[in-house]
């Protein structure tokens, strides 16, 4: 790859591009879905891509091919020179990384069962859960996925790296029915190996909301103190992860491009984006201009300290990167974050939960119900009424809204016990938000 990548390059620099670098992008991937103690689905995909950026007299030229001999890389290079001739100037953006070394690293944890072992897992998941309550009329959502991907990257400047990963994903899900109620709930699983994929724990997991929810009813209408599942604290950061953004707070559409160094948060709340977090399950080494990572801090008790920054962006702000390229093999320059952790706060977990509050474990629309400019979100959510820590009834059928800068800065209580969600990507401490709006009966 790295010979395909440098012939590659030195074609482009030999027909007139001032600097260059590419990226190959390469996966395999096997999906196995079981229906009704049946194979239902078993597809196999393999994906290999090459994306080149060529820089000429200030302009950009991207292009990519997924054939990989020597026609179609000519091409391919043509057309990203041509591509930049007809590109408007862009004064911030530029090819500059230079290691000193290559940085190569590679997957060790590949899984060694054999397919027939993962088909007997796929089919064992959905008969599992099929025994475990007779109101289960189906199992709409269940199977097993493995991935394995590796990236390459190299410059005009010699800088090389290469990443791989490897790893399985598993899911399943019961839909309840007794008389007219009728309730359904999805779990899933991360691992490197098949055999430390935890079946029972995700049936368990699906079936204690689904079956709980058969009996739930929305709560009145009003404003409630809300503990999120960490799940849902996340997927709620995601819709806002422009906030972080320089990329976007340039192009105006970051809400908080004007507020590094003000608060925006709790006093108590800070927040770093941590690509080798010790915990997490991928650890991100490099990003897409070959910039090593390391952790970065976005929020320190409660003020906004850093956007994620490229080269572009950095050149732009007259700062340095934060090794936050983002650039697939089809994809134009961007930015983006790694693994996020809120660090605990000093309440125990009996002071986080005392009183009355929701815990919210489910959401649906938090995409389209939110909106990043304005900060302001909508979406319906399920979960548990509680008090003093202790579930006191099941809710679904409510609607929560409110507004992100106002949520980061209600924060009543921060528990000082760590948490994840499913993929180990955040880790977050229990966290009560003040009086949030619940549309419920």
């Amino acid at each position: 790859m790295k010979n395909l990548i440098q012939k590659t390059i030195d074609r482009a620099m030999n027909s007139g591009a001032d600097a260059c670098d590419v990226i190959i992008s390469n996966g395999d991937s096997m999906n196995f879905s079981a229906q009704d103690a049946k194979l239902e689905k078993f597809k196999v995909a393999k994906t290999s891509v090459l994306g080149i950026r060529v820089i000429k007299n200030k302009k950009i030229g991207l292009s990519y091919s997924e054939s990989f001999d020597e026609d179609a890389i000519n091409f391919a290079v043509k057309s990203s020179l041509e591509n930049a001739d007809y590109s408007d100037v862009n004064e911030f953006e530029s090819i500059q990384v230079k290691n000193a070394s290559d940085f190569v690293k590679k997957s060790t944890d590949k899984d060694m069962s054999s397919t027939e072992e993962k088909i007997e897992f796929a089919l064992k998941l959905e008969s599992e859960i099929r025994k475990r309550d007779p109101r289960i009329t189906a199992v709409p959502y269940n199977g097993l996925s493995v991935a394995e991907s590796q990236s390459y990257y190299m410059n005009s400047l010699g800088t090389y790296t290469e990443e791989g990963e490897s790893y399985l994903s598993g899911y399943t899900s019961a839909l309840l029915k007794e008389g007219d109620i009728t309730s359904m709930h999805y779990s899933s699983m991360q691992e490197r190996s098949l055999a430390k994929m935890d079946l029972n724990k995700c049936i368990e997991e699906t079936l204690e909301h689904a079956v709980n929810w058969m009996n739930a009813k929305p709560v009145a209408t009003g404003k409630y103190d809300v503990v999120f599942d960490t799940e849902v604290l996340s997927e709620i950061l995601g819709a806002f992860s422009s906030c972080f953004s320089a990329k976007e707070a340039i192009e105006k559409t970051n809400p908080w491009e004007n507020k590094l160094n003000q608060t925006v948060a709790d006093a108590r709340f800070t927040m770093i984006d941590s690509p080798l977090y010790a915990d997490a399950f991928f650890k991100q080494h490099v990003d897409s201009e070959g910039v090593l990572k390391k952790d970065l801090t976005l929020i320190d008790n409660g003020v906004l300290k850093s956007f994620f920054h490229n080269t572009a962006t950095a050149n732009y702000y007259k700062t340095t990167t934060t090794g936050h390229a983002a650039r697939g093999a089809k994809s134009a320059l961007g930015v983006s974050g790694s693994n996020w952790l809120i660090k605990p706060g000093t309440s125990s977990r009996d002071e986080v939960t005392d009183g009355t509050y929701l815990e919210v474990v489910d959401v649906m629309g938090i995409g389209p119900g939110s909106d990043s400019v304005s900060g302001e979100f909508s979406f319906g959510a399920s979960g548990y009424l509680c008090k003093n820590g202790k579930r006191i009834q099941p809710v679904k059928g409510i609607t929560i809204a409110g507004n992100f800068n106002k949520l980061l800065t209600g924060i009543k209580c921060m528990g000082r016990d760590l948490q994840h969600n499913h993929s180990r990507g955040m880790f977050a401490p229990l966290i009560k938000f003040s009086e949030l709006s619940v549309a419920g009966k």
